[in-house]
């Protein structure tokens, strides 16, 4: 997927005292040549660059590259060392943005762990709501996003969809999890958390076999991140119960009993109500 090279450029920047002195002593062309130097530092590893390279960069903004070291280095806009030079602005702008790029890519993963698997929009709220609150996959992902390095998940992905007809160990692990009959209710959304914290510390292929799924994710049930979300889908149950909850979505589609939905209509009532296409209404 191709970068996106965006940065911000704070409107009120030409009234900067720095910058005012720059232009005061180097014109408009020693503000248009700082500009060109932070486009450059922009598309920069580490949004840096070595200073060998200020030579290619004044003869591609045609200036000299006397001029170019004295707009980087008397200005105070520009830290310069031994071999390199960077912006300390444009660095920490750089950071906030990159925050936001790993938040989006760590609930682009979710979404596609959620399609792979079938989990309803409901349960995958719940799912990302733990991710964002809890620090250690947090931590995690941001190692996995400086990394840039993760293991297939088709063997996470196969292991975890058995589970879902694992009913004998699921009962198990519901009077294990302490929420009784409500585990049944919750699994997706306890198995779309597990299946993501597994991913972003990088660990699918630890998990071939559903066995070893299942081993895992009752270690995971034990955790605090784990309570934490059990905690949180008992009490939303009991604050309000989801007006959706007799209905399934597939791919995106509300269905119930393998049937789609018409669009537009209102929350299924009840389990055996069924949908009266003649009066567009729901009929028990």
């Amino acid at each position: 997927m191709e970068k996106n090279f965006y940065f911000k450029h704070d409107a009120s920047a030409f009234s900067d005292a720095k910058l005012m002195n720059l232009v005061q002593k180097e014109g408009l062309s020693g503000y248009g040549i700082y500009w060109a130097i932070l486009e450059f530092l922009r598309i920069q590893p580490e949004y840096s660059a070595s200073r060998v390279t200020l030579s290619q960069l004044a003869r591609k903004t045609n200036t000299t590259q006397k001029k170019m070291m004295r707009i980087i280095s008397d200005y105070d806009l520009f830290v310069l060392t031994d071999d390199r030079f960077y912006s300390p602005g444009l660095s920490e702008r750089m950071a906030a943005h990159d925050r936001v790029v790993g938040s989006c890519r760590a609930n682009g993963r979710l979404g596609g762990l959620a399609n792979s698997l079938k989990i309803s929009q409901s349960d995958e709220a719940n799912a990302i709501a733990l991710v964002r609150e809890s620090n250690h996959i947090i931590t995690s992902l941001k190692s996995e996003s400086e990394a840039n390095s993760c293991s297939s998940p088709e063997e996470l992905l196969r292991s975890v969809a058995a589970m879902k007809h694992e009913t004998i160990w699921q009962e198990q692990m519901a009077m294990k999890s302490g929420m009784g009959l409500k585990f049944a209710a919750h699994f997706d959304a306890l198995l779309l958390a597990f299946s993501t914290y597994i991913s972003l510390i990088g660990e699918e292929n630890s998990i071939p076999t559903v066995n070893d799924a299942k081993r895992r994710f009752f270690f995971w049930m034990q955790s605090a991140d784990c309570k934490q979300l059990m905690a949180r889908l008992q009490k939303q149950e009991e604050a309000a119960p989801d007006p959706y909850r007799f209905e399934t979505i597939v791919d995106g589609q509300r269905t119930y009993c393998g049937m789609p939905i018409v669009e537009g209509a209102p929350p299924r009532p009840a389990i055996n109500a069924v949908w009266d296409d003649d009066g567009h209404c729901w009929r028990h």
